[in-house]
């Protein structure tokens, strides 16, 4: 990650909050003290920390003028050494880990914010398709420098956290600067179709390899996995969060 992305503290202090939105409105102070719980190590606290990211920056697919710098201050805190323990607390033990969640958020954002969705936004509501949405496309120039700290969690020695981490960096591949990226991620993606029976995630995967060129004929499940009326997962509730009916403004 570039340097003036990894610092998550650095984030938090620079970003000028106060001229920034959420569902709520003014994104200041909640949006930041929010961010800054992820890693209090206080499970209350992280708990509505995690429901302020899907809840408030992330409301039915529609992202804020706030939820690019969350995204760029979740990437940090997943890539940052020293906060690395406290996203694996003692209390989650035998519970899905926070890592996986903060990982699974950015892969919602990633979907909401990708040119499939906006294209179909725009079809639902009757806009025609010109430049894309300011907020949408802040969020993906963003894919190349938060990649590598999503990367690295494909080698997680958790196997829900390698998972999400992999579909979280599929939905990042969709940036044409990481192009270079995707003929290795096939072998991973192919892998995974093989063993999930998540149709929500396999359909993503599927999306995908197809629009990487690849063929995808020979895949179990592929008519399945294709049904655009799934929604995709909370990553706190684990619950559905539907498409928006009203354009992302």
């Amino acid at each position: 990650m570039d340097d003036k992305f990894s610092d998550p503290s650095v984030i938090l202090q620079t970003v000028n909050w106060s001229v920034m939105d959420n569902a709520d409105g003014s994104a200041f102070p909640e949006t930041p003290a929010k961010l800054a719980d992820l890693a209090s190590g206080d499970p209350d606290a992280v708990q509505s920390a995690l429901d302020h990211l899907d809840s408030t920056l992330l409301n039915d697919g529609v992202v804020y003028s706030a939820t690019a710098p969350a995204v760029r201050y979740v990437a940090a805190l997943l890539g940052d050494p020293r906060s690395r323990k406290s996203l694996a607390p003692a209390w989650e033990k035998g519970k899905y880990p926070l890592r996986s969640k903060l990982l699974t958020w950015l892969s919602n954002v990633a979907h909401d914010v990708s040119v499939e969705s906006e294209r179909r936004i725009r079809s639902w509501s009757g806009h025609a398709p010109t430049v894309p949405y300011p907020h949408f496309l802040e969020i993906r120039k963003l894919y190349p420098i938060i990649f590598p700290s999503v990367d690295a969690y494909l080698s997680d020695p958790d196997p829900t956290v390698r998972e999400a981490a992999l579909i979280a960096a599929v939905q990042l591949l969709e940036s044409p600067d990481l192009a270079s990226r995707r003929q290795g991620f096939v072998p991973l993606v192919r892998n995974f179709l093989e063993t999930s029976s998540d149709k929500w995630l396999r359909r993503l995967a599927i999306e995908a390899l197809t629009a990487w060129g690849e063929n995808v004929d020979s895949l179990p499940g592929v008519v399945d996995s294709g049904r655009v009326d799934d929604d995709p997962p909370s990553s706190v509730w684990g619950s559905s969060q539907g498409p928006t009916d009203e354009p992302p403004f």
